[in-house]
């Protein structure tokens, strides 16, 4: 009796443990990638809103050469300072995502330029390099937690 329990017992964690939801990496590798491509696309808008829906509530940005800026309200201040500057503009291209095993968190990498006027109303690009980590949400989607950016070298007035 006791091994036909054991057999029964471990037959029933086998059942169990292969109907565990399988996760499709591939396929969530192309819609962060996807995602992350749409967020550089509403960038080039002035869609403030829709531009901080990417971001999670508690998400942290560290843009090159300044203090880390902590959670929605502080990036939504963050974005009206940019969007401020005279001739502000960014763009990024996503170069590759990764996402677990379990599907639940991912990164993507690429480059960006950002492009302000100068004094004398020239305008000056930096170009650089970015890291997203992203979390899954419960809906399906991808949101950006941590948002690190950095140059390539400082900007030139030309």
């Amino acid at each position: 009796m006791k091994t036909l329990l054991l057999i029964v017992a471990t037959l029933l964690v086998l059942a169990v443990s292969g109907c565990a939801p399988q996760v499709d990496v591939g396929a969530e590798r192309t819609a962060l990638l996807r995602t992350d491509k749409e967020w550089a696309e509403v960038a080039a808008t002035s869609d403030v809103e829709r531009l901080l829906s990417f971001w999670t509530e508690d998400a942290v940005i560290y843009p090159a050469g300044a203090p880390a800026v902590v959670g929605k309200e502080a990036i939504r201040e963050f974005i009206h300072r940019s969007h401020s500057l005279p001739g502000f503009s960014v763009s990024w291209e996503p170069t590759q995502a990764v996402v677990s095993d379990s599907g639940d968190i991912g990164y993507t990498l690429g480059t960006t330029e950002f492009t302000v006027n100068d004094a004398e109303g020239k305008p000056i690009s930096s170009r650089g390099k970015y890291v997203l980590i992203w979390k899954k949400q419960a809906d399906g989607s991808w949101k950006c937690a941590v948002d690190i950016l950095n140059f390539d070298q400082p900007a030139a007035s030309e």
